[in-house]
Parts: structure tokens; C-alpha cells; sequence
């Protein structure tokens, strides 16, 4: 029942992520799929956070009509890199929370741009900032979620004492 949930929370960010980018030009740079690997690779567990990952990816191949595998491996590559970051360093501070995201989408760009490369496909400069951008935007939004959820959570532990 669970996983059936994560496969439902992933099939729903990518359509509100598609919907979204039709609507709303400053979400063609904004990756929910990569919000939702992040939350479950921070708190929740990892092997969750890898699962959504994969499928995530897995379901943008598929909407894009591109090869499958080129997103589920650079999302589950964000996964893990959010999730062993998070588990070794200090994330008390945002900005280390922001590199840590960032650094994550843009390993998830790289593989598919290396994997585009290695399978002889055409990807521009155009792909490598929407990418930087992407991962900018999305690290912003994701860390200010993130700190937003925590307080709230640190407000309700307080009153509750």
C-alpha cells in the first residue's frame, strides 16, 4: 500500500508539473518530481526516496516521448545524492540545504546529458540553462518548503508541551 502511494504522490507531480508548465512560465523551471525525491529522501526513507526517484523519471520519459531511462537515472542519482549529503553534513544551515539540492539536479542534468552524448542525441546549450536555471529555482523553492514544514513542525511540538 505504500509504494502504491509513492507511484500515486509521483503520477501526481508529474501532471500538475505538466499542467503547471503550460500555464505558468516560471514552472518549466521548477522540478516537483525532484521536490517530492527530496522530501523522501530527507525525511522519510532513502530506498523510498530512490524508488520515487526512479519511477518519477520513469513516468518523464514517458510523457516526453523520450527514451525511458535517461530521467529515472538522474533522478534516482538525485536521490541518492540528497539522501547521503543529508545523512553526513550539517543541514542545519540553508545554504548548505540549497548546494545540497542544487548540486543533486544538476548531477541529474549531467547524466542526461552524458547519456544523451554516449547515445549519439543532440542536446544544446539550451539544455545547459534551463538546467542551471532549473536547479536554482527549484534548490530556492525546496529549501524554503523545507524550512516552512520544519518550523511549523518545531510551532506544533511547542504548543503540544
Amino acid at each position: 500500500m505504500k509504494y502504491l502511494f509513492l507511484a500515486l504522490s509521483s503520477f501526481l507531480a508529474i501532471t500538475a508539473q505538466m499542467i503547471a508548465g503550460n500555464n505558468f512560465f516560471i514552472f518549466n523551471f521548477l522540478d516537483l518530481s525532484l521536490i517530492l525525491v527530496s522530501y523522501y529522501a530527507v525525511y522519510r526513507s532513502r530506498t523510498q526516496a530512490l524508488f520515487v526517484g526512479s519511477l518519477t523519471g520513469l513516468l518523464l520519459d514517458a510523457a516526453m516521448g523520450w527514451p525511458l531511462g535517461y530521467n529515472g537515472f538522474g533522478r534516482t542519482l538525485a536521490a541518492f545524492i540528497i539522501g547521503l549529503s543529508w545523512k553526513r553534513l550539517n543541514t542545519r544551515e540553508s545554504w548548505v540545504r540549497f548546494a545540497i539540492i542544487a548540486g543533486a539536479s544538476l548531477a541529474s542534468s549531467a547524466s542526461m546529458l552524458i547519456l544523451f552524448w554516449i547515445m549519439q542525441r543532440a542536446a544544446g546549450r539550451l539544455f545547459i540553462g534551463a538546467s542551471i536555471l532549473q536547479a536554482l529555482v527549484t534548490s530556492f523553492i525546496t529549501v524554503v518548503l523545507f524550512t516552512a514544514m520544519e518550523t511549523y513542525r518545531h510551532n506544533q511540538a511547542n504548543k503540544s508541551h
